[in-house]
Parts: structure tokens; C-alpha cells; sequence
């Protein structure tokens, strides 16, 4: 019987609360490696259309952010 298997029989014994722990441990094992899938129904924000959306402009964005802070600074 591989791990796969004897892991499911001991996790089917213990109740659903302790099933979810185990889940959550699983999940948290996950992260760890660096294998963490987004939760089903999410996606990566790299997939939506905005992101990147200024890769092509020509400016560099810690000036532009300078330029919009600095119009803070002249309010009446």
C-alpha cells in the first residue's frame, strides 16, 4: 500500500472536523514548497488582462508616482 492509500484509510477514521485539519495542513505543506495551487474558482492576477498593461509605455513608474504624490503637496 502506497502513502497515498494509507493516508486516505487514517484520514476516513477521523472525524470531519480533524479532516478539515488535516486539509488545512496539507495546504499549509503546500506554501511551504512553493507547490500552492490557487484555491479553485481563483486565477493568478498575472492571467488578467491589466497585468502588464504599462509594459509598453514609456515611463519609468517611480517618477510617475513621484509626479502624482507631488500634486499632494499643492493642494489648497
Amino acid at each position: 500500500m502506497g502513502a497515498v492509500e494509507q493516508i486516505q484509510a487514517q484520514l476516513l477514521l477521523l472525524p470531519p472536523d480533524k479532516q478539515r485539519e488535516v486539509l488545512d495542513f496539507v495546504k499549509f505543506l503546500q506554501r511551504e514548497v512553493g507547490g500552492a495551487q490557487p484555491p479553485v474558482g481563483q486565477h493568478s492576477l498575472r492571467n488578467h488582462p491589466a497585468f502588464g498593461s504599462w509594459r509598453g509605455r514609456q515611463i519609468d513608474p517611480l517618477e510617475y508616482q513621484e509626479e502624482l504624490r507631488s500634486e499632494w503637496d499643492t493642494r489648497p
